[in-house]
């Protein structure tokens, strides 16, 4: 709790009265879900982290690889040939 009244005192506490509020609403009682909420960007700040996050990332995008062979090793053996080894 030590560490909610430091949070009052550097982010305001009325940013702080609203944090726990906001967490007794979500049902936590937790002094770092307290200040997560806190700290938490509002909701535009948090979409223009989301898109250049997203921009960052599109390099990385590949095709997913196609499983569909797998799928013959879970099928019944054929009848006669046993298991392969």
């Amino acid at each position: 709790m030590i560490s909610l009244v430091r949070a009052g005192l550097n982010d305001g506490w009325d940013r702080l009265i609203a944090a726990v509020q906001e967490a007794l609403r979500l049902g936590v009682t937790d002094a770092a879900a307290v200040l997560h909420i806190l700290r938490m960007p509002d909701a535009e700040e948090r979409r223009r982290y989301q898109i250049s996050l997203s921009e960052e990332l599109a390099e990385f995008e590949r095709p997913q690889p196609v499983m569909d062979e797998y799928d013959l090793l879970l099928a019944a053996p054929l009848p006669g040939k046993g298991v392969i080894q």
